[in-house]
């Protein structure tokens, strides 16, 4: 799910946190890849905190996660128009006015950041993955990191994401190509009604893997079309982080509202 902004200075790698989560120095020629470059697998070389014990992505078990009074998060998002970046590592799409909308969370509220999509699912649910996963970065005031997660699968259309995949193919089709959608876009529509998720602590998904993160994951998927899917996999046939180690993480169950 996530990422930083490397450059190469007088020959030292420098490492940067950013919220873009996915960004590199070099927008052209990222300094880390999926399947090319500096695979996952090598990414601790880059930024030592991926090979951390509260590594993100997870597979996630809905019948072990804790029960009790399941935690809440309230979704308040606005309506608003985004650009869209191919950053190398996938598309991001960020809000043309900040601070608009986020989600509070136990009473704190996390300010939407930016949308960007995985495909196959970096999460996998009793050992699957879902066609592609979409993620949504928040941020608090003190800095502290809140990820919504939705899992979509091939069927129906998705049309809240109907204009970034049609205009996916010839507009965003290499790394630092970047387009304003036309229609302003209601991210409250890509969650599903009545949702139930799960809640733990992770990490980025990309580096610099920063751990701390809090990820709220909805369970039930979306729907986007075989069309739509292939659009994606047309420009980033794979951009999901292999799963890491459980270790001694507590899942619990979360309400969306």
């Amino acid at each position: 799910m996530c990422t930083v902004l490397f450059r190469v200075i007088t020959g030292s790698l420098l490492a940067a946190a950013s919220l873009s989560m996915h960004a590199s120095a070099d927008e052209h020629a990222p300094h880390w890849g999926y399947e090319k470059i500096v695979t996952p697998g090598d990414w601790a070389e880059l930024a030592p905190a991926c090979a951390g014990t509260l590594q993100s992505p997870i597979d996630l078990r809905p019948g072990s996660a804790s029960h009790g009074q399941p935690h809440a998060l309230h979704a308040n998002y606005s309506e608003q128009y985004f650009s869209v970046f191919n950053n190398g590592h996938t598309l991001q799409a960020s809000p043309l006015q900040k601070q608009q909308g986020g989600v509070d969370i136990d009473g704190e509220h996390y300010a939407l950041m930016q949308f960007h999509v995985h495909t196959p699912s970096e999460h996998f649910v009793d050992g699957k993955p879902h066609a592609m996963e979409l993620h949504m970065v928040h941020a608090r005031d003190d800095g502290k990191t809140a990820v919504v997660a939705v899992f979509f699968d091939v069927g129906a259309p998705n049309v809240a994401l109907a204009e970034l995949f049609e205009r996916l193919p010839v507009e965003l089709a290499s790394p630092g190509m970047k387009v304003e959608l036309q229609q302003p876009m209601q991210l409250a529509s890509l969650l599903p009604h009545n949702p139930t998720g799960l809640r733990y602590v992770g990490s980025l998904t990309t580096p610099p893997c920063t751990e701390g993160v809090l990820w709220n994951i909805e369970l039930t998927p979306q729907t986007i079309s075989q069309q739509q899917l292939d659009a994606l996999r047309s420009v980033y046939p794979h951009n999901a982080r292999p799963l890491q180690s459980f270790n001694a993480r507590v899942v619990s169950e979360e309400s969306f509202e």
